[in-house]
């Protein structure tokens, strides 16, 4: 049985925001009971323009103008919000770490339905951009790693897959907007946080000073380096290193890279001669930094640059999902905690080694603020043995000692009650809901229902990105 649903994709990012519309036929390929509904198709019916992303007089969100573009694209593209079944709303980059970020995400998302909500940090943005421009799916075709760098107006994203897996996610203060002019070709502004590199390459640029071609150049060039000596693994200078946010990234030689972000417009479209005319169109260093990458990296013969799928628009366009009903008998589950919804998703790839499941954990957990909820899931062997059971419950409960609220697990195979049960003995304090026959990937978000009738109800809504 097939069903069609209207899903949105809003995104809100540093410099730009956009809407998508899209049609998602949903189908039911279960021949029991239990419901197994998976995404069949997904056609993009509507793109909005793209918005540079409205802020007010105390350079937080503009939360009335973005309200104002939102209607308007509900208008423009003939659906009313009532008519939306699902969507994602994702506020990204400087823009979430704006004050009033978290109310802006809930204030626009209330009356427009089922809606996955991510503020998403530095490290998911990274994410989230690396699934948009198809860097996980590229990754299942090629050996070794992909790392995309997502290059927008205030930060670098990157993210690394391998088989389809996240190997790592970091970010810099690197964009296209960090400096910019006026009409008359005057610099308006420079980021703070490019100081220690303007200090190192002895550029005084100031405020009001006319625009410098061969000045700006010197910066862009620095800047494209430091993200091709990332690539080949190379030590940064100190300067350098301090336009990392958060965290810097393990050193070692990406040989298969790619770019997303407005500013990846700049670095495939060959051909554009860089003059202070063409700058003067964007009022920014973007063009001029995508020229210096590209310049940079079609000298690196190391380097295999791959073209996204997607560009600018590598956003999410909506949520689909499914529903899994569990036997209250072979799972541990805590009506105390529940409805749960919107839960994210931190799969682990190796959960049978110690020291693999610890590294993995530390940085996929990384990706959602600490007070963050979220739910651990992994497929694990068939019929593990007591003992191996044993290792694992230790394993997560010395990982999530350090967590407030719910330890909530999901397993793919049928070990959930035995697992739970030890779990509750090793977390010492925590409530534990323990569920299998799940299936769930990072990058998806989980609902969990009350129990009815020994039967505990869970959603798996997977975002969707264009493709």
């Amino acid at each position: 049985m097939e069903r069609e649903i209207l899903s949105v994709g809003i995104d809100f990012g540093t410099t730009t925001s956009q809407v998508i519309f899209s049609r998602i036929c949903l189908e039911n390929i279960s021949y029991t009971a239990i419901p197994d509904v998976r995404v069949k198709s997904k056609e993009i019916f509507y793109k909005s323009g793209i918005y540079f992303t409205p802020l007010n007089a105390q350079a937080e969100i503009d939360i009335p103008a973005l309200q104002d573009i939102l209607t308007a694209e509900y208008s423009r593209a003939g659906v009313r919000r009532e008519e939306i079944s699902t969507g994602a709303m994702i506020i990204t980059g400087e823009t979430a770490r704006k004050g009033n970020a978290e109310m802006a995400l809930h204030g626009l998302s209330a009356d427009a339905g089922d809606f996955v909500i991510a503020e998403a940090g530095p490290d998911l943005e990274s994410v989230l951009a690396g699934y948009g421009a198809g860097t996980a799916d590229i990754s299942r075709n090629l050996e070794g790693e992909v790392i995309n760098f997502d290059i927008g107006g205030g930060t670098t994203n990157a993210a690394a897959f391998r088989n389809g897996d996240l190997q790592e996610a970091f970010a810099l203060d690197i964009g296209g907007r960090l400096v910019r002019f006026d009409e008359s070709m005057r610099i308006k502004y420079i980021s703070l946080r490019l100081e220690p590199l303007l200090k190192q390459l002895n550029l005084n640029l100031r405020v009001g000073d006319e625009v410098s071609f061969s000045c700006l150049k010197k910066l862009t060039d620095a800047l494209a380096e430091i993200i091709l000596h990332i690539s080949r693994g190379e030590t940064l200078f100190e300067a350098e290193q301090a336009l990392f946010i958060a965290h810097g990234v393990r050193q070692r030689k990406f040989s298969k890279v790619m770019f997303s972000g407005g500013v990846a417009e700049c670095i495939y479209a060959a051909g554009e001669k860089m003059t202070n005319e063409w700058l003067g169109r964007f009022n920014d260093i973007g063009p001029l930094l995508g020229a210096s990458i590209r310049q940079y990296f079609q000298n690196a013969a190391d380097i295999s640059v791959l073209v996204p799928k997607e560009k600018i628009r590598a956003t999410v366009i909506g949520a689909g999902g499914y529903s899994v009903k569990l036997s209250g008998t072979t799972v541990i589950t805590d009506d105390r905690c529940v409805p749960l919804k919107n839960i994210p998703v931190v799969h682990i790839e190796n959960p049978d080694s110690s020291e693999m499941l610890h590294a993995e954990y530390l940085m996929k957990r990384s990706l959602y603020p600490a007070a963050q909820q979220v739910a651990i899931a992994f497929s694990g062997i068939a019929a593990p043995a007591y003992q191996q059971l044993r290792i694992l419950a230790q394993n997560l409960a010395r990982e999530t000692a350090e967590e407030s609220g719910l330890l909530l697990v999901l397993v793919e195979h049928d070990f959930a009650k035995a697992l739970g049960l030890l779990l509750k003995q090793y977390a010492e304090g925590k409530r534990v809901i323990c569920l299998d026959s799940i299936s769930a990937r990072d990058g998806d978000y989980v609902d969990v229902g009350q129990s009815v009738a020994s039967i505990v109800p869970v959603a798996v809504k997977t975002l969707i990105f264009e493709s």
